[in-house]
């Protein structure tokens, strides 16, 4: 490309969240690599993470990503699956530089692609666009990028982290919350009007962001 891409600086000392389950409390913080998710690598060379820079967004981009908000108004989740549910305040602990895709001109000036595409559930051109921006070098022959910040498909205007495994050591698990003792529950319950039910029902597989 004639132009850079233009970068997003997440500072140290800033904190970020990831939503899981209960049961991978006291784990390290896991990147995926099955290329099943919006910005995972194609080939499955690298993990990838995602995180939110709020709990909306992050609750919106995992949890209720299925959600039918038009056709559903109920939006309803189970206490079991609350219960089971758990954010990961994920602190930063050395400057992450992310490749900005929410800066004006780059979707379709650098990229050649339209919101459509990279908001799309066939996610072939976003892991094309990650598997890009990974290999991308500085001239000191280091790499430019330790992932994507990339617009919310579920929480528009809001923007997501895909971070790249090679940055690990930039970003450490602080705290893990039970999602109902987390301070921003009760107001993402009360803004995006959510039910609580009773009956456990089915419990679907994650699927990131």
């Amino acid at each position: 490309m004639s132009h850079a891409l233009p970068s997003f600086s997440i500072n140290a000392g800033e904190l970020l969240q990831h939503l899981s389950r209960v049961i991978y409390r006291g784990s390290p913080l896991h990147y995926g690599s099955n290329s099943t998710n919006r910005y995972d690598d194609p080939t499955r060379a690298y993990g990838v993470l995602y995180l939110g820079r709020d709990l909306p967004t992050a609750l919106m981009e995992s949890v209720f990503h299925k959600h039918q908000w038009l056709a559903d108004t109920k939006r309803s989740i189970t206490l079991k699956e609350i219960q089971g549910r758990m954010v990961r305040a994920v602190g930063v602990m050395a400057d992450v530089c992310l490749a900005d895709l929410t800066a004006p001109g780059v979707m379709a000036g650098y990229f050649g692609l339209n919101l459509g595409q990279l908001t799309s559930r066939d996610y072939t051109h976003t892991q094309q666009v990650s598997a890009q921006i990974y290999a991308m070098l500085g001239d000191d022959g280091q790499p430019l990028f330790d992932g994507v910040l990339y617009p919310s498909r579920n929480n528009y205007p809001a923007k997501n982290i895909a971070l790249f495994e090679r940055a690990g050591t930039k970003v450490s698990v602080i705290e893990d919350i039970d999602l109902v003792d987390h301070v921003g529950w009760s107001c993402f319950v009360a803004t995006y009007r959510i039910g609580v039910e009773p009956d456990p029902g089915p419990v679907e597989p994650d699927a990131a962001y």
